[in-house]
């Protein structure tokens, strides 16, 4: 049974989710440890060594990692370790557009706002645009059957990868492609070492969060908590509204920005809701993804700036209801459909 065209680079838009998370997660973390401490300098004297340039030694660092090894595990690492470096570098713009270097320029929140947005609309346009070709499906099975070499393919990434190749139409490729699949089927090489034995703790994790993500309980309580923000967020910007608006309040961008940004966040949530209703459950769950990605990439941003540490605690619902939601797509589209390929394919995994 052959599968239907999958989209190749669902793991490129994971990478780039995951840079941006990290460097939202790292500006959030930075301000909130700095307005904790005092501000305190590195440096003394005439000396001041900004974090800046830590910011940019670890980008270097995710650099250089992704030119000496291989696999998908250190590009999914350069980009973590890419977006705590660019968020150090994001979080001292104000620095470098004021003359007087004022690291709490107000203007710099909507900077990381339209950088960050401008990342992610970027990424996701150039790759609708590209789309999947033979060869770039051939360069996916390629590099899934590199981790399996290092022992760091997991069972989901061997799906998707003979999901990919099974979408090769051009015959001439199809033999290459065959290989490649069988390849595939191959028994998973024993990790070993250090690196090993956190992708055991790893997976371990994972299993058990997959597990918990898919019962009924773990639903209704991810429901209640959307359905909660969105009703909170609507209802207070309709009492904003109601009053005297934001002028009234002297109102910033940062306030306005994060009344907005909730709003579009709440909608996106009372869509989502809306397609559970119906029944249809892959559509509603990307919705509250979509929701949790504005929260994280636009919101926090904006509250952060208003209520500088007591932001983090909001940061870390929103970061576990993204990984809950993401594992709650993953496990929808994750049906495996018994077929001529070893291993079976999945019919359903697409791009989120």
């Amino acid at each position: 049974m052959t599968a239907p065209p999958t989209a190749v680079d669902d793991a490129a838009v994971t990478r780039v989710e995951v840079f941006l998370v990290a460097t939202v997660a790292t500006v959030l973390v930075t301000r909130g440890y700095l307005a904790a401490t005092g501000y305190p300098q590195i440096g003394g004297g005439t000396l001041h060594i900004a974090h800046v340039l830590w910011g940019g030694l670890l980008m270097a660092v995710a650099l250089v990692g992704v030119l000496i090894r291989h696999g998908s595990r250190v590009r999914m690492r350069a980009a973590l370790l890419g977006g705590i470096g660019f968020g150090l570098f994001l979080d001292e713009v104000g620095k470098f557009l004021t003359t007087d270097v004022d690291y709490f320029f107000r203007p710099a929140v909507a900077v990381m706002y339209v950088v960050l947005v401008a990342f992610y609309l970027g990424a996701r346009v150039a790759l609708a645009r590209r789309g999947p070709t033979d060869r770039q499906r051939l360069a996916v099975g390629l590099e899934a059957l590199t981790d399996l070499v290092l022992g760091r393919l997991d069972e989901f990434a061997r799906r998707r990868a003979l999901d990919v190749l099974a979408g090769v139409r051009d015959p001439a490729q199809r033999v290459l492609a065959g290989s490649i699949r069988a390849g595939l089927a191959a028994p998973v090489a024993a990790r070993t070492g250090f690196d090993g034995r956190i992708a055991v703790v790893r997976d371990r994790v994972e299993h058990r969060v997959t597990a918990w993500a898919a019962t009924a309980a773990a639903r209704r309580l991810v429901l209640v908590v959307f359905a909660v923000h969105a009703v909170h967020t609507l209802v207070g910007l309709v009492i904003v509204l109601a009053g005297s608006g934001w002028a009234a309040e002297d109102a910033g961008i940062s306030e306005i920005g994060a009344e907005l940004s909730g709003a579009v966040s709440a909608v996106l949530i009372v869509a989502g809701l809306w397609q559970f209703a119906r029944r249809r459950d892959l559509p509603a769950l990307r919705l509250l993804y979509a929701s949790v990605v504005v929260n994280l990439l636009v919101t926090q941003v904006f509250l952060f700036d208003l209520r500088q540490f007591g932001a983090l605690a909001g940061f870390a619902v929103s970061l576990l209801l993204l990984i809950v939601v993401r594992v709650a797509i993953r496990t929808e589209k994750a049906v495996v459909v018994p077929g001529d390929v070893p291993g079976g394919v999945s019919a359903a995994v697409r791009q989120a």
